[in-house]
C-alpha cells in the first residue's frame, strides 16, 4: 500500500519548485517584476487606506452608483474591502497567467500584467469613493 510522502520530502520538493520559479526568465525581466510590484503596491495602498478610514457599522452603506440614479443600492460596511479582494485576485491570476505565457509570448505576458495594474488603479479609485461615503 502506498502512503503519502513524508513531510520533509514534500518540503524539499516545494522548495525546489520555488527556487526554479524564482530563477526563471520571467523574474529576471525588469518590466515584469516592475508591473507585478506596482500592482501589489497599489493593492496594498488601497487596503491600508481602507483599513485606516473604514469603521464597522450596523448601518447599510451605498454599494452601487449610477449616473442616472446616483447611489441606488445599499449593502454591508465591508463592501469596499470586497473590491480590493477582487483586485488582489485579478493580480494573482494575471501574474500566474503571465508567468505561464512568458516563454511563448512576452507581449501577452506584459498585457496581462498591465491589465492587473489597471484593475488595481480602478479598484483604488472605486473603493476609495465608496469608502468615503458614510
Amino acid at each position: 500500500m502506498n502512503g503519502s510522502k513524508p513531510v520533509g520530502e514534500l518540503w524539499q520538493t516545494t522548495l525546489e519548485k520555488l527556487t526554479n520559479v524564482r530563477q526563471s526568465r520571467f523574474f529576471r525581466d525588469r518590466i515584469s517584476v516592475a508591473l507585478i510590484a506596482a500592482a501589489l503596491l497599489l493593492n496594498g495602498l488601497n487596503l491600508i487606506s481602507l483599513a485606516l478610514t473604514l469603521r464597522p457599522t450596523d448601518a447599510q452603506v451605498p454599494v452601487r452608483f449610477s449616473s442616472l440614479t446616483l447611489f441606488d443600492a445599499l449593502g454591508p460596511w465591508y463592501y469596499p474591502f470586497l473590491i480590493v479582494l477582487f483586485a488582489v485576485v485579478v493580480t494573482i491570476s494575471n501574474s500566474y497567467f503571465a508567468y505561464t505565457s512568458f516563454s511563448r509570448s512576452r507581449i501577452a505576458s506584459f498585457y496581462l500584467l498591465a491589465g492587473a495594474d489597471v484593475v488595481a488603479i480602478f479598484s483604488l479609485i472605486v473603493s476609495s469613493a465608496f469608502g468615503v461615503v458614510r
